[in-house]
């Protein structure tokens, strides 16, 4: 992390120390809220934020600095949870991601999922960031939205669309197809990655981490 973004994590750090803090009288104090007639600057050029006065102290949007300094910022409505990261880029927050494309239940076939799988390839090839967190419109077993099932879960609706889910534990070889979201599970961690091709070896997945970055291609061999 640079020395910009440590100062500024910091910073919160500190601001939120003060505000748990201090004689119980002054609670009235952070009741009040104003506009600020204060200009802030980040490394010398003004910024436009909207900045309140609270109990003698600004306060400001976090996704706006996330968004002037370049650091994640995300927030989970299920967990009502807010997840910084000060080593992924600012990305706009998206509360709805249109899909790709869905096809009618009777059209879908390996070719049509991998056709729309190849059209995310396109939009979010190996590196990018992928708009999370997700909101999933089809009801599926991921609610974060956010690193390997937030993207195996757009993967699957893209190609999908609102079809029940319907899981299958330790699954057969020939149950696997692509498309499919396939979850590696111990008692400490799980990863989700989906299915985008399989050949009688291994399966070619596309999958993602904590730093919310898409990435494709990866053979896993049969176990």
């Amino acid at each position: 992390m640079n020395r910009k973004r440590e100062a500024l994590f910091m910073g919160i750090g500190v601001l939120a120390g003060l505000t748990l803090n201090g004689p119980a009288a002054q609670a009235a104090d952070y009741l009040t809220a104003r506009p600020s007639t204060q200009t802030f600057y980040i490394n010398g050029q003004q910024a436009p934020h909207t900045a309140y006065l609270i109990g003698g102290s600004n306060y400001v949007r976090l996704r706006d600095i996330g968004k002037a300094v370049d650091f994640g910022v995300t927030y989970d409505a299920a967990t009502n949870s807010v997840y910084i990261d000060p080593d992924a880029h600012y990305e706009q927050e998206v509360t709805t991601l249109a899909q790709t494309k869905t096809f009618p239940s009777a059209s879908i076939t390996e070719e049509s999922v991998q056709a729309v799988q190849e059209q995310l390839k396109q939009t979010y090839p190996t590196g990018t960031v992928f708009p999370a967190p997700y909101r999933s419109t089809s009801n599926g077993p991921y609610s974060r939205g956010i690193h390997c099932s937030g993207w195996a879960t757009l993967c699957s609706d893209a190609a999908f669309g609102n079809l029940p889910w319907r899981r299958i534990d330790r699954p057969r070889w020939d149950q696997l197809r692509p498309g499919d979201i396939v979850e590696y599970k111990n008692e400490e961690s799980y990863h989700a990655v989906a299915v985008v091709r399989k050949t009688t070896e291994y399966i070619v997945v596309t999958e993602s981490g904590m730093n919310n970055h898409a990435r494709w291609g990866g053979p896993q061999g049969k176990r």
